[in-house]
């Protein structure tokens, strides 16, 4: 039988031909100019969206200063530092001979995203060494257990991720029985964490004691520490972490943590492992206490506590203080514990509570020079202090003894002598005419990291300091 061709299919086949013949004329073009260098002028005083920051022009990032500083303009300085990685590293020294860079006027309002800035203002201020990058520590050993709320859970993640990520650390989350936890884990598998999320309904604290036995059964043949955290927990280097861990036999009982570092707190509590520095108990003595879980539930009141009595009332297992482990119940201005120029700790805690400092805005730098370099203080000329990751300061005097930390946070409501030097100390008086830019926010870029400090006043100060890995 004959073929018929009616209008509607005539006009559909002359369609797709039409099509066809542009796709053609379209990759024919492509491949013209894929050969042949076209001189394309730019769009005269265009401006450089932001998502092309890694630019090799200098320039000042408007729209990231806008969210900073709400004035018309700003003054604007940038420090920045290359990193050259090392085999034969020996550390970090204490100075960088570099001063402060001079202002420049920055204004914000316009519809500008970027502003071009002299070439000499992003070249290097100043060459520093740093370890060779390492690889992510093995940390099967370890299982971790957090009661919090599902949201909480998902908000902590990114923080996690500096310490848990990628190093096969088993985190296990025990969260309200509201709402769903599909974000969470698909998040934790974006991040490389190891994380098994469980829902119930019983009270918080409930929840923080049952993590014991909830972790115990959740241990594998690799398992040699069970730990509890808060999940406000952040360790800035879990490699120091496995290493300080190492220094204990995981064979024996172990109950290893912190104390509070103001001793009025200990009146409330009990000279125990408090729960946001973290809490180390060794699979032997965790089975210990398995075996008299349910009489340990009549000690009623604050996890921690719970944890402390049931090891006290029913084992000859003591408290071990590790130093580097800290609770920080530290009230009001911590900045002085941060800018102390101490060796890395090991845990931090209450920094979104008590007080504020961005944990995963801090670690970003790693990247470029290594957990070691994180919260190292350099002086710079002109007595002025970079505390990396957390601020820019110059104190109005100059620092007699470097080993004392400045004691910025409220006073403690004990009444007798020394509160917090048994924990913290040697310390010094505040300094109430300190300059101090705080760090705001930290951009990781291919080989570098750009790190805004603020110093909020009537014309906001900025600092942007960038770190440069040279090949």
């Amino acid at each position: 039988m004959q073929a018929r061709y009616y209008p509607f299919q005539w006009r559909q086949s002359t369609a797709v031909t039409a099509v066809a013949a542009s796709l053609l004329l379209i990759f024919a073009v492509f491949l013209f100019n894929s050969r042949h260098h076209i001189d394309i002028s730019p769009i005269p005083n265009a401006q450089a969206p932001s998502y092309f920051s890694n630019s090799s022009a200098c320039h000042v990032d408007l729209d990231l200063l806008r969210t900073h500083a709400s004035n018309s303009s700003a003054e604007y300085a940038r420090l920045e530092i290359s990193v050259v990685r090392t085999k034969n590293f020996t550390g970090f020294s204490d100075a960088l001979d570099v001063p402060i860079p001079t202002y420049q006027t920055v204004q914000l309002d316009t519809t500008n995203h970027t502003e071009l800035l002299p070439e000499e203002r992003c070249t290097t201020s100043v060459t520093i060494h740093a370890p060779v990058a390492a690889p992510r520590p093995n940390a099967s050993h370890l299982i971790f257990g957090v009661a919090t709320s599902t949201e909480r859970l998902y908000d902590s993640l990114d923080a996690f991720a500096h310490w848990a990520g990628g190093t096969n650390a088993h985190i296990v989350a025990v969260v309200d029985d509201e709402g769903s936890v599909t974000q969470s884990k698909k998040r934790a598998k974006e991040l490389d964490i190891r994380l098994t999320v469980i829902q119930n309904s019983d009270d918080l604290l409930d929840r923080y004691f049952s993590l014991i036995r909830t972790l115990f059964e959740r241990k594998d043949e690799l398992t040699k520490w069970i730990v509890l955290i808060d999940d406000d927990t952040f360790f800035p280097s879990m490699t120091n972490l496995v290493e300080r861990l190492a220094t204990y036999d995981p064979a024996e009982p172990q109950y290893i943590g912190a104390l509070t570092e103001d001793i009025m707190q200990m009146y409330h509590g009990s000279h125990m492992a408090y729960g946001g520095a973290g809490i180390f108990l060794s699979i032997p003595l965790v089975r210990q206490l398995n075996a008299v879980f349910r009489n340990c539930y009549d000690f009623k009141g604050a996890g921690d506590r719970m944890i402390a009595r049931c090891i006290y009332s029913h084992t000859t297992t003591k408290l071990k203080w590790e130093p580097g482990l800290h609770q920080l119940d530290l009230r009001g201005d911590a900045s002085g514990f941060y800018e102390s120029g101490r060796p890395l700790p090991l845990s931090l805690h209450h920094w979104k509570s008590w007080f504020h400092a961005d944990m995963v805005a801090l670690s970003k730098v790693a990247a470029i020079c290594g957990e070691a370099c994180l919260l190292r203080r350099w002086e710079l000329s002109d007595d002025w202090y970079l505390i990396n990751g957390f601020s820019v300061v110059k104190y109005s005097l100059p620092l007699q003894d470097p080993n004392s930390m400045e004691q910025t946070w409220d006073k403690s409501k004990y009444k007798g002598p020394d509160p917090f030097e048994y924990s913290l100390g040697p310390l010094r008086s505040k300094d109430e005419d300190k300059v101090s830019f705080r760090l705001k926010e930290a951009i990781a870029e291919t080989d570098r990291v750009r790190q805004i400090y603020v110093r909020k006043q009537e014309k906001p100060q900025v600092i942007e300091v960038v770190w440069n890995l040279r090949h």
